[in-house]
């Protein structure tokens, strides 16, 4: 079932694309931290940090910072929510008219599992955005508000057998596909989708570093553009656990 999940969506630019509609091709190169820390037996803090550049460093494209909370409700099903604030500068072939500074609010459900030796994870995130567009004097205009939600799926497996490995690398593949509702600013209107390949290479019980490639499309309707954002991804990821 994860398998078919993701495959699905995998297919999904294919399925929304319009041929008469234009396509840009380019390069970016995104730094990432992700903390996972336990602090009760059934409450974890969450953050994540985001350093995105485009044409594989060189250009600005976007910092990203969210910070939250997550509850176990069982094993493998959990419920956070939390904060994050985006600054998005125009980059690549079809930019925005002015950089974007957005204050967003998520909720969001997961769900972890295992069939045999494939771990599996399925999250549901629900966002509201607040986005501003910088104009002169870096003085913001008003602010829109929208509504996303996201789902992604990630399947992950040793690259080598636990039993002789504990700390075996790791291989992965996931794919989030990102679904607009309720814009009132038509010229942020956009679908997206990320396919994400990669392996995690253990560097304590706790900590891991991930290299990938993440394929990012971005379906802008006011411009009427497929951006095809191809990303080279190194992650560092802590899971603390008490």
């Amino acid at each position: 079932m994860p398998a078919i999940v993701l495959l699905l969506l995998i297919a999904a630019p294919t399925l929304w694309a319009q041929a008469d509609w234009s396509s840009v091709h380019q390069p970016a190169l995104w730094i990432n931290a992700f903390v996972d820390h336990e602090i009760a037996p059934r409450t974890a803090l969450w953050f994540d940090g985001h350093w995105r550049r485009d044409g594989w460093g060189d250009k600005p494209q976007q910092v990203l910072v969210r910070p939250g909370v997550q509850v176990a409700l069982r094993p493998g099903l959990r419920v956070g929510g939390g904060y994050a604030y985006i600054a998005t500068a125009p980059y690549g072939a079809s930019p925005n008219a002015a950089p974007l500074r957005e204050h967003r609010t998520w909720q969001q459900v997961s769900v972890r599992g295992d069939v045999g030796s494939i771990a599996h994870s399925h999250r549901l995130r629900w966002e509201q955005r607040w986005l501003a567009a910088v104009g002169p004097n870096d003085v913001l205009g008003a602010a829109s508000y929208q509504q996303r939600l996201r789902y992604m799926v990630r399947a992950q497996r040793p690259l080598a057998a636990r039993a002789a490995r504990p700390d075996a690398p790791i291989g992965f593949v996931s794919n989030e596909f990102f679904l607009p509702v309720g814009h009132s600013d038509a010229a942020q209107l956009r679908l997206q989708n990320r396919v994400q390949v990669g392996v995690g290479l253990p560097v304590s019980g706790a900590q891991r570093v991930e290299l990938s490639y993440l394929h990012q499309w971005n379906r802008i309707t006011p411009r009427t553009t497929h951006e095809f954002n191809h990303t080279a991804m190194l992650s560092w990821v802590w899971t603390g656990r008490r």
